[in-house]
């Protein structure tokens, strides 16, 4: 009978496809595919001159500048944001980005302090050591121009530094198998968990892929898949992401430094073990399975060989344009946006209206109470909570890094003992207080300048590593309506405690960078 139900279901999904296929292939004036042309473009000689690049990357906002007969407007110049317009430039759109920010980028911008750039959010990517799905779609928002340098075959290390003990190292590698048989040479005994984790690890990845389907078909039809629980005999996603991962790798192992070490990167998606959907874990991993990369020049080539994409088709992207809130009609349907502009009020029209701003910006800041709370998508906007804060610091070491006893193009994960997902909730549970007194339960460390080949020729002689670690964000809070730069000594200081108590912490890991 549920065969029965699932072949009927398939048949009907493969009719409604099929409709919106034909609909499309036969509309009057459909707009030109934007993957219809392959980006095999000779890559340019990177631009180092920081002014062209700023030319670019950092064009301000003023109303001489707004394009006429605007297609769209994206609010917020993310990789997100970023990527929609330029997608839909390649389809001919006149599209309008407004980033609030000095730079356009988001998390792929980078920006020089005291003579060292520093990248604020990119640093390792999968899949780009191939031509895999997601690498074709940035040769295609960047018409070719981005090139990526792999990290070593040991992309990641998990440490384990504990005060007044040796420091454990687990080393993370990508190829096919090679992660599993070290983690089997320094586990003998664990040798049938750690082959059904990676069993799960591809188990998952097919479930992902087939999951895909609910973006393809109406939203009655998803309904219907998921109340009678059809949608099971299509992927097996949706069940294994009603499981944390801590519920399923807790159940493959006693060892809790092997738990540990399967969850080791739960930081990149920036939720612990006990919070997260299991899928989530095993997405990372196998993003990784092939290597990681760098894109080559640093972070902020993104968006500098995007914004052109979008200007291709007469759009821009302008920068210190603060969107106040979206402008709708008495239906409720959205035709523009109010941009601040120091002490004046600008308004820009567009039939399509995009916001790359985060949801709960959107809905609680953007929107009106009455239209946003109308969203089938208000009841998760009140219902779930932002997922902890970080704390970046960035420092600047004034010397070659083959002078250097620190790791080359990689990152190292290190937590101060084992049971990471306690570790880190006990943290995050902590006052402000007791954080500034205690141990940095977990650091992410990289050095992004051995992983960047041009970095030799733009910075000779210098050296930079960057750190991530927990920061709550009611630490901070009573700070959030003050302006960058003028928060005053007291969140100076704060930012200080921190910041050399991470470094402390790291020099008893790579004692050189002192």
């Amino acid at each position: 009978m549920a065969l029965l139900s699932l072949s009927l279901f398939m048949a009907i999904a493969a009719i409604a496809i099929l409709y919106k296929a034909l609909r499309f292939m036969f509309a009057k004036s459909p707009s030109p595919n934007p993957f219809d042309v392959n980006p095999t473009y000779e890559v340019k000689p990177k631009v180092i001159d920081q002014k062209q690049r700023d030319a670019v990357l950092k064009k301000g906002f003023i109303k001489d500048k707004i394009p006429e007969n605007l297609d769209a407007i994206v609010i917020g110049s993310g990789i997100g944001g970023l990527s929609t317009a330029a997608l839909l430039a390649k389809a001919g759109k006149r599209v309008l980005v407004l980033e609030q920010h000095d730079q356009a980028g988001g998390c792929c911008h980078t920006f020089i302090e005291k003579g060292y750039e520093f990248d604020v959010g990119i640093h390792y990517v999968g899949e780009m050591t191939y031509q895999s799905v997601s690498k074709t779609y940035l040769d295609q928002i960047t018409n070719g121009q981005l090139e990526w340098a792999p990290l070593s075959e040991q992309y990641d290390e998990v440490l384990f530094a504990e005060k007044d003990k040796e420091i454990r190292k687990y080393p993370v590698y990508s190829g096919k198998g090679v992660w599993e048989a070290s983690l089997k040479k320094r586990f003998p005994e664990e040798a049938a968990g750690i082959e059904k984790f990676f069993k799960l690890l591809e188990e998952v990845k097919s479930g992902n892929t087939s999951s895909m389907i609910v973006k393809l078909i109406p939203l009655w039809m998803v309904w219907i898949l998921e109340k009678t629980g059809l949608i099971n005999f299509v992927t097996n996603f949706y069940k294994w992401n009603a499981l944390t991962c801590k519920e399923v790798v807790w159940g493959l192992t006693e060892n809790q430094e092997l738990r540990d070490i399967f969850c080791y990167c739960f930081g990149d998606f920036g939720t612990p073990p006990s919070k997260a959907g299991f899928p989530m874990q095993t997405l990372l991993h196998t993003h990784f399975m092939k290597g990681g990369s760098y894109p080559v020049g640093g972070a902020s080539e993104i968006a500098f060989h995007t914004i052109p994409v979008i200007e291709s088709s007469g759009g821009t992207v302008l920068v210190r344009a603060e969107v106040q809130h979206i402008l709708l009609d008495q239906s409720g349907k959205a035709y523009g946006v109010q941009v601040k502009k120091g002490s004046e009020h600008v308004s820009v029209y567009a039939p399509i209206i995009i916001s790359d701003a985060g949801l709960y910006n959107t809905y609680d800041r953007l929107l009106p109470l009455n239209v946003a709370s109308a969203s089938r998508l208000w009841p998760i906007v009140k219902s779930s909570e932002p997922g902890p804060g970080a704390m970046s610091i960035f420092v600047g070491l004034n010397c070659p890094a083959e002078e250097l006893d620190i790791i080359h193009k990689k990152n190292a994960w290190v937590y101060t003992q084992n049971d990471i997902d306690k570790l880190t909730l006990d943290y995050l549970e902590m006052s402000l207080e007791e954080g500034m007194d205690a141990e940095i339960p977990l650091l992410f460390v990289s050095f992004p300048s051995t992983k960047d080949p041009e970095w030799d020729r733009r910075f000779p002689g210098k050296t930079t590593m960057a750190l991530v670690t927990l920061m709550p964000y009611r630490w901070l809070k009573e700070w959030e309506n003050e302006r960058v730069m003028k928060r005053g000594d007291e969140y100076d200081g704060i930012k200080k405690i921190f910041g050399h108590k991470a470094i402390e912490q790291v020099s008893r890991i790579f004692p050189s960078i002192k």
